[in-house]
């Protein structure tokens, strides 16, 4: 049972269980994953334990099931806006140079209440306006067409190759755009998550475009789309507004969705036992993804809640402005709720969804369905299109990403039998009949008809450095 008091114990005395030496979440981290590191902490402090996030900026990680799901729920008593951090409140930490899960942004994600109501309901009514059953068959051919590029190789890495550029595309064709802009997003993106700060900090502020013009373009040209529905919204949100709202939707199906990819391949690449339960329908995809979800899902940890109290959870004392951060990978390991893998097919526990991976209270994520359409699709895509697919390294060799917040691998090299690009007869029009319809993109403006916006010459700025190349 979780316990959480707000009254009695002085809130100030360090927990009896914290170490001289905090756990420090920084530096080298091993190329196998942190779960060793979860196990530790949990031996030692029970479910939540204090460490170092950075040189003198002290957090708490919680890795029990049950404080997780409490902390989440219980907005009364935690808050997601950063600006609340005692750290940030003390001037120790600066939120405008802060990593990019513990900045602050104008959107949904990092207020609460009322703010995060207003914010938060034209994204929803938006994401419920997609109809999924169209989206599918695109989400197929997005996929097919990422295939089609290295299918006749015989190898490929199914990260950078097909992982990394799905989400992105989907995303972008929701927005309304046609494919250019979705490669040119998930290159500005991948340059975000990389090694190079200098490049990372252009790459942000290129972003910061795509999403300001984007704006511009559906405030002045509005079509079925999800930034032209959010503009629409009784919300009454501004052009900078939406921007944020449609990044915030961006940077949250990203990486969770190319890594819950990615962990997916390789469970059925490093368990033949379950790939062959999954080929021979045994298992079926929905339940594999269920199964990666409590075991190898996307992430290890979330940024963050901000206590708005003095509060003791389990046997820590935390006080007002510290940071909790959401330990999905440790809570997921908790032996109070680990599901037991005897008790499924080829060691897959079917049917349960309790695990964390789409969060849970009022930043509950809103596109859960749409996550699971599209690692569907792209599994099964996968699946169906190479032949004698298998890992081009041994397994101990695939490095993860070295990273405390996610979970997942820098690259996954395959090798199959070289094959045949898909062949279509006709491009796909088919619609339904009535409801949403998913977004078809404009094609690509033509200069000669009109001005070149904002989005046309950030997308000529990008295309200059790919034709000299």
């Amino acid at each position: 049972m979780t316990t959480i008091r707000t009254d009695g114990d002085d809130p100030h005395q360090p927990s009896p269980h914290c170490p001289h030496q905090l756990t420090r979440l920084y530096g080298s981290l091993p190329d196998r994953g942190l779960d060793g590191l979860w196990e530790r902490l949990r031996e030692c402090h029970g479910a939540v334990a204090p460490a170092e996030l950075e040189d003198g900026v002290r957090v708490w990680v919680l890795l029990g099931y049950h404080e997780n799901l409490t902390v989440l729920r219980n907005q009364r008593l935690f808050s997601r806006d950063t600006r609340r951090w005692r750290e940030v409140v003390e001037g120790r930490v600066d939120l405008a140079t802060s990593r990019p899960t513990l900045s602050w942004r104008p959107n949904a994600l990092y207020t609460d209440g009322a703010a995060h109501t207003r914010l938060r309901a034209p994204i929803v009514d938006a994401l419920s306006r997609v109809d999924l059953a169209t989206t599918e068959r695109v989400v197929r051919r997005i996929a097919d067409d990422l295939v089609d590029a290295f299918v006749a190789r015989g190898r490929a890495d199914l990260i950078t190759e097909f992982a990394a550029p799905l989400p992105v595309l989907v995303v972008n064709r929701l927005y309304g755009l046609s494919d250019s802009y979705g490669h040119m997003l998930g290159d500005l993106t991948s340059i975000v998550f990389g090694e190079d700060a200098k490049r990372g900090a252009d790459a942000v502020s290129r972003i910061q475009q795509y999403f300001a013009g984007l704006v511009v373009r559906k405030r002045e040209r509005p079509g079925e789309d999800l930034v032209s529905w959010m503009l629409a919204h009784p919300s009454g949100l501004s052009d900078h507004e939406v921007a944020h709202q449609a990044a915030l939707i961006n940077n949250a199906s990203h990486q969770p969705t190319t890594h819950l990819i990615g962990n997916t391949m390789r469970t059925l690449l490093t368990n033949p036992g379950l790939r062959q339960a999954q080929a021979d329908a045994c298992v079926s995809v929905q339940d594999l993804l269920d199964h990666v979800m409590w075991t190898d899902m996307p992430f290890q940890l979330i940024a963050a809640r901000f206590a708005l109290h003095d509060v003791r959870i389990g046997d820590a004392d935390v006080r007002a402005g510290d940071a909790l951060l959401i330990g999905f990978a440790p809570a997921h390991r908790d032996p109070a709720v680990r599901p037991d893998p005897r008790h499924g097919t080829a060691g897959v526990v079917s049917g349960n969804r309790a695990h964390l991976m789409f969060g849970a209270g009022p930043h509950a994520c809103p596109a859960r369905e749409l996550a699971r359409m599209i690692t569907a699709v792209a599994v099964r895509t996968l699946n169906e299109r190479l032949t004698g697919l298998h890992l081009a390294v041994p397994p101990e060799e695939l490095r993860a990403v070295p990273s405390v917040f996610v979970r997942g691998l820098r690259e996954l090299p395959v090798a199959f039998v070289p094959g045949e690009p898909s062949r279509r007869t006709a491009p796909e029009t088919t619609e339904p009949q009535c409801g949403p319809r998913l977004p078809q993109p404009r094609p690509e403006p033509d200069e000669g008809h009109r001005e070149p916006d904002l989005l046309d010459r950030l997308l000529s700025w990008w295309r200059g450095p790919r034709q000299r190349d």
